[in-house]
C-alpha cells in the first residue's frame, strides 16, 4: 500500500508503454502526481526547453481528472513555468495538437486512456506531437522524488525560476491560482481539414452510429461535421466518470450495443472510441467488429491507391501481416517495431512514413502528426466509404481476396510471477520449436519484442511477456478462425512448459 504524506515513502513510479498509470486513492494520488511533477520539473531544469510557448495540461472526464490537471498546473506555475489548462475535457490527440500550434514544448494529459474507471494517468507530448521517448520517460522516473512534502505559498511577482523544483506537497487538489486556459476545437478542427476530403465527407449521405463509450470523443465528430448530409446516431455520449459500467476501450467484448444499433438503423459503419479518443474500433453495415488487423490494411491501401501516398509502412510486431503484403506488392518499405505508438512516433519524426498501426487501434498517417487519432482514423476511414462508394464489408472482400484473409486472435494467459529475464525466455521457446507448425514450415523466428514465429503460409503466432504483470499476452493469425485457434493452443502449450 502506497501511504500518503511527509513520512511516508512511496512504491516506485514507473511509465509504461505510454505513460504512467494507476489506481486511484491507491497509487494515482495527488502526493504522488506532485512527486510525477516534481520529477518532471527536474527533467525540464536539465533540459531547458527551445521553444518559449506555455506548458499546456489537458484532462479527461474521469473522476477528479479536471481537479488532477489543475494540481499539475499549480505545481508548474510554483516552480516558475507559464501554464495554460484545457478549459473542456480533450481527447489526447487534440492536445498534441494544440502543444504544435502554440509553439509549446511540451503537453501532459491526465488520462488513464482505455483502462477501467478506478484508473487515471499521466501522458507526456513533446513539441512535435509525439508522446515522450523512452529515453525522457527513463530519465523523469530517475528524478521523481521518494518523499511527499508540504508545498510552499505560490511565489509573488514575475515568477520564479530555482536552480531545484518546489517540495512536492500533500493532501487534495489546490485552490484556482489563476491558471491561463485554451480552448482546443478550433485548432484540431483545422488539423483535421487539411487531413481529410472534407469535401466529400460533407457530401457524403450516410447513417453513422458513433458509441463515444462516455469518453472526451463525445460530440466532436457531430460538429465537425453538422452541416453535413451524414445522419449521427451517438450512443453513451454523457458525461459519466464510471463509464456506465462499461471498460472505455473499443473492442468486440464491449461494443453490443454499438452492434445493436447499427442494425436497429441500418447504419453503414459504426465507430466506437476509447475514453482519450486516441484509438479506434469499427464495425461494419451487420455490426460484425473489424479488427485492427483489417482496418489498418484497408486504410493503408486506401492511402497508396487512391491518394497516391509514398514511404515506409511501419507497424507494431503484434498488427498482423496485411500490411507487410500490400507494402511488397507496392514496393514501398516496411518495418515492424515493438509494441507501443511510441515507436511508430519515433519513425514518423525521423523518416517519410505512410502509415504507422499498432494492433490496440492507434493509427497514424502521412502528412499529420506523430500520433494515434481515434478521430482522425474514424472520419478517414469513412472518407475511404465515400470516395469508393462501398461498404465496409465490400471493400474488406475485396481486399483479402488480392493479399488473403486475417483472422486474429489474443489470448492472454496467467503466470505464478513475472519473467524478468525476456533474453532467456525468447531462447527457451526458440528452442522448443518443431520445424512445421500446423502444416507448414517455420519461416521465421522474430524476438525483438517477445517471440513471433512467422510460417511459410504467412500465419504467425507471437508471445509476449508482460514486464509488470504476471501475464504471458499471445496472438495469433492466419486464413481461417480454427486455424488460428490451434495456433493459439500451441502457444499456450509452449508457454507452460516454459513456465511449470
Amino acid at each position: 500500500m502506497i501511504m500518503d504524506g511527509q513520512d511516508a515513502v512511496a512504491n516506485a513510479i514507473k511509465f509504461g508503454t505510454d505513460g504512467w498509470r494507476g489506481v486511484m486513492a491507491e497509487d494515482f494520488t495527488f502526493p504522488n502526481l506532485r512527486r510525477v511533477a516534481a520529477g518532471t520539473v527536474a527533467f525540464l531544469q536539465k533540459n531547458p526547453p527551445s521553444r518559449r510557448g506555455p506548458l499546456l495540461v489537458g484532462y479527461d472526464r474521469r473522476f477528479f481528472s479536471k481537479e488532477f490537471a489543475h494540481c499539475l498546473a499549480d505545481f508548474f506555475k510554483r516552480n516558475g513555468f507559464e501554464v495554460k489548462v484545457s478549459r473542456t475535457p480533450i481527447p489526447t490527440p487534440a492536445l498534441s495538437v494544440s502543444v504544435v500550434s502554440h509553439k509549446s514544448p511540451w503537453g501532459f494529459m491526465i488520462t488513464a486512456s482505455h483502462n477501467p474507471a478506478m484508473y487515471n494517468g499521466y501522458k507526456i507530448k513533446e513539441g512535435s506531437g509525439r508522446s515522450a521517448p523512452e529515453e525522457v520517460t527513463k530519465q523523469i522516473e530517475q528524478l521523481i522524488p521518494d518523499v511527499a512534502s508540504p508545498p510552499p505559498p505560490l511565489p509573488m511577482g514575475e515568477g520564479r525560476n530555482p536552480q531545484s523544483p518546489l517540495p512536492v506537497g500533500e493532501g487534495g487538489p489546490p485552490k484556482a491560482v489563476g491558471e491561463a486556459t485554451f480552448d482546443f476545437f478550433k485548432d484540431y478542427e483545422n488539423y483535421l481539414k487539411k487531413r481529410l476530403d472534407w469535401k466529400i465527407l460533407q457530401r457524403v449521405r450516410a447513417r453513422v452510429v458513433l458509441d463515444h463509450l462516455y469518453g472526451v470523443a463525445a460530440g466532436i465528430p457531430e460538429k465537425l461535421l453538422n452541416k453535413s448530409a451524414i445522419t449521427f446516431f451517438p450512443l453513451h455520449a454523457k458525461e459519466d466518470p464510471l463509464f456506465g459500467g462499461l471498460h472505455p476501450e473499443p473492442i468486440e467484448c464491449n461494443l453490443s450495443e454499438l452492434q445493436k444499433e447499427i442494425r436497429t438503423r441500418r447504419a453503414l459503419v459504426g465507430f466506437a472510441f476509447d475514453g482519450d479518443a486516441d484509438r479506434l474500433g469499427v464495425m461494419d453495415e451487420a455490426g460484425r467488429y473489424l479488427t485492427p488487423h483489417q482496418v489498418f490494411p484497408l486504410l493503408l491501401l486506401y492511402g497508396v491507391e487512391k491518394k497516391g501516398w509514398k514511404g515506409k509502412v511501419v507497424q507494431s510486431v503484434s498488427l498482423g501481416a496485411l500490411g507487410e503484403r500490400i507494402a511488397q506488392a507496392h514496393h514501398l518499405p516496411f518495418e515492424e517495431v515493438p509494441v507501443g505508438f511510441k515507436h511508430i512516433a519515433q519513425r514518423m519524426v525521423s523518416e517519410d512514413i505512410v502509415a504507422g498501426g499498432e494492433e490496440s487501434g492507434g493509427y497514424g498517417f502521412k502528412g499529420g502528426l506523430p500520433e494515434r487519432d481515434g478521430i482522425l482514423s474514424a472520419l478517414f476511414f469513412l472518407e475511404m466509404l465515400a470516395t469508393s462508394r462501398q461498404t465496409p464489408s465490400q471493400l474488406l472482400r475485396a481486399m483479402e481476396k488480392r493479399f488473403g484473409a486475417a483472422r486474429f486472435k489474443r489470448s492472454d494467459i496467467p503466470l505464478k510471477q513475472p519473467i524478468q529475464d525476456k533474453t532467456r525466455f525468447s531462447q527457451d521457446i526458440t528452442s522448443r520449436l518443431p520445424d512445421r507448425i500446423a502444416g507448414s514450415r517455420v519461416a521465421q523466428v522474430r524476438t525483438q519484442d517477445g517471440v513471433k514465429i512467422v510460417l511459410a503460409d504467412g500465419a504467425w503466432i507471437l508471445m509476449r511477456p508482460s514486464g509488470t504483470e504476471p501475464l504471458m499476452r499471445t496472438y495469433a493469425e492466419s486464413d481461417r478462425w480454427e486455424r488460428t485457434d490451434k495456433l493459439l493452443s500451441l502457444s499456450q502449450q509452449w508457454v507452460q512448459a516454459a513456465n511449470p
